[in-house]
């Protein structure tokens, strides 16, 4: 089933209402996502499909990731589009379910790492981005083939190692901010916080930034290139 139209006039024109310079765009895409109309779901993709992935590749690293956490948003979001209530602009809503969504499975990654670490490594020693001894690939994108992931920039490589070390959350509202371009008040929005913590997460982000690409990387969080180039 399509997303349905708003009705033709006498005339057979369809009528263009001027709507208030806030009126939500997604207004009439969400009332068709509460009536289950599938038309709705695949016009919100197609409107939103590209930012959401684009937000789950930074938050998450790795594409094969992304794209799984892509679609599983909006699998939730058309359970869940009953339970928007309009008080955020729709596109709000939709990153605040994206990011809860990856910092869940980051949470969860962090966890089932921590179990299988040796026992004189502790649980909070292990930050949600950490590459640890054995993680095969932790640093290429198992999607791409050796020569992709050899090619890529040092830049690339050097960015994805920090903000792998930053906590989840300083690592979201960085992301939020310097690459997805969102204002204090819309990362606020997204994440239910008040601006003065979305300024402070923020400074103490660059800080650790600033911090951690002053230092040597850890012998342990190296990639192991040798496999790669030995690979036929």
């Amino acid at each position: 089933m399509e997303c349905r139209a708003a009705p033709a006039g006498p005339n057979g024109a369809v009528p263009e209402p001027v709507a208030p310079r806030d009126m939500d765009p997604d207004q009439e895409l969400v009332r068709g996502l509460r009536r289950r109309e599938m038309g709705c779901l695949r016009e919100v993709y197609e409107r939103h499909g590209e930012r959401v992935q684009r937000l789950c590749q930074r938050l998450l690293g790795r594409s094969a990731d992304a794209e799984d956490a892509a679609q599983e948003v909006f699998l939730k979001l058309f359970e869940r589009a009953g339970s928007f209530d309009g008080r955020a602009r729709f596109s709000t809503w939709l990153h605040r379910l994206t990011v809860n969504l990856c910092l869940h499975r980051l949470e969860r990654e962090r966890l089932r790492r921590v179990r299988s670490l040796p026992g004189d490594v502790l649980p909070g020693d292990v930050l949600p981005g950490d590459v640890l001894p054995g993680d095969v690939g932790a640093l290429v994108d198992p999607g791409e083939t050796p020569p992709e992931a050899l090619t890529r920039t040092e830049a690339r490589v050097q960015l994805e190692r920090l903000l792998a070390r930053l906590s989840s959350e300083h690592r979201t509202v960085l992301v939020l901010r310097e690459l997805e371009g969102l204002s204090y008040r819309e990362i606020a929005d997204t994440l239910a916080i008040p601006e003065g913590t979305v300024m402070s997460r923020l400074a103490r982000a660059r800080e650790q930034l600033v911090r951690l690409s002053s230092l040597r990387p850890r012998a342990d969080a190296r990639p192991a290139h040798r496999p790669l180039l030995d690979t036929p």
